[in-house]
């Protein structure tokens, strides 16, 4: 029979260890008998995926997982959001993210909508009021995309990441998009009150039209992908490879772990390679919740990972995270990332020196 290999890549699960967590990182700290005995059968090691005189962003160490070399990791990641959403994107023009932000006190308060449920954010989108020459299309929840012509004005622009800044003053994260007039117009006609609350869409993380090499030219194997989050569902569509349908999926730590291994396990037996994401470990960071971290790490071994290692049979199956999210900053840090096998292996496999070459 055929080995198959399940890759899981838990988003932002490693980080350095925390004072409150008895000097431990919540992996560490979480109850997780699941990945134990997983670690026990095959390795546990330290990793780096993001490449050389690269951010340690999902779009750099996720894409150098799957194999894709450096030369062709584009740096924005609108462009592949929108793939995920089926939004036309022209080679004259470019896309960017654009998130709805709270503000207090001319302070960046959150990079989410904190506040609102996700039916309400719906809402806000929907009285959006756009200038000519953008198109503004909502995701879910606090994403969105814009999509405008290209000019060398607006490709020179420079952002800020939001969900890097909280508590950046508001001048300081507008700067750039106040120079171009078409962005802060925009931004000017969409500013919203919720219950006192102050709402505002920021656009940034500008990208443009891409290509991306196909997981079988890669690894001359078949492949799925069981995930949510939109930035994974574009990666997969531009590398050719087949999005499970799933109904009760989210991209944050209210996902349905249970239908997501369901999946994978639906998916192995059509594919060599499944590859699952789970991005509420990154969320959960970036709220700087780390006992909700550990919380969900523990749901994840429970509801996901017992029930996928209970039923597999000639299978490698790897537990990786992404990057380093810290529950402390609330950012992405650089630094070794844990790597997780049922297969005991050649210790010289390394992250971004041998990109994909474990699966």
């Amino acid at each position: 029979m055929k080995a198959k290999t399940i890759l899981v890549i838990l988003d932002g699960l490693s980080e350095e260890k925390i004072t409150e967590l008895n000097d431990m990182a919540p992996l560490e700290y979480a109850y997780t008998p699941t990945i134990d005995k997983i670690e026990k059968e095959g390795c546990h090691r330290k990793m780096v995926f993001y490449p050389s005189g690269r951010q340690p962003d999902s779009l750099s160490c996720i894409l150098t997982i799957l194999g894709v070399g450096k030369e062709k990791i584009p740096y924005g990641r609108a462009y592949i959001e929108a793939v995920a959403a089926g939004i036309n994107v022209e080679e004259n023009e470019a896309a960017l993210r654009c998130n709805l932000i709270s503000i207090t006190e001319n302070r960046l308060e959150s990079f989410n909508g904190k506040g609102l449920s996700k039916k309400e954010m719906d809402k806000v989108s929907d009285l959006v009021v756009t200038p000519v020459g953008i198109k503004f299309h909502h995701l879910n929840g606090y994403r969105n995309i814009l999509v405008l012509k290209k000019n060398e004005e607006f490709l020179s622009l420079k952002s800020v990441p939001p969900h890097e800044n909280v508590g950046i003053n508001t001048d300081k994260l507008f700067c750039g998009l106040n120079n171009i007039k078409i962005l802060s117009k925009f931004i000017e006609n969409n500013h919203f009150f919720v219950r006192g609350m102050h709402y505002m869409f920021y656009p940034w993380g500008l990208s443009e039209k891409i290509n991306l090499p196909s997981f079988y030219t890669i690894h001359k194997k078949t492949c799925s992908l069981v995930c949510q989050a939109e930035i994974v569902k574009g990666i997969g569509k531009l590398m050719n490879i087949p999005v499970a349908i799933l109904k009760n999926a989210t991209g944050d730590t209210d996902t349905d772990l249970n239908e997501k291994a369901d999946a994978v396990l639906r998916e192995t037996l059509t594919h060599d390679v499944v590859v699952a994401h789970i991005n509420g470990t990154d969320e959960v960071s970036h709220r700087k919740d780390f006992y909700g971290k550990v919380e969900f790490i523990e749901k994840i071994d429970k509801d996901f990972l017992s029930k996928i290692y209970k039923n597999i049979n000639y299978t490698k199956l790897i537990i990786v995270s992404d990057h380093q999210t810290s529950c402390i900053t609330g950012k992405h840090e650089k630094g070794f990332v844990d790597y997780i096998t049922n297969v005991r292996e050649d210790e010289n496999v390394k992250g971004n020196n041998g990109a994909g070459n474990y699966i």
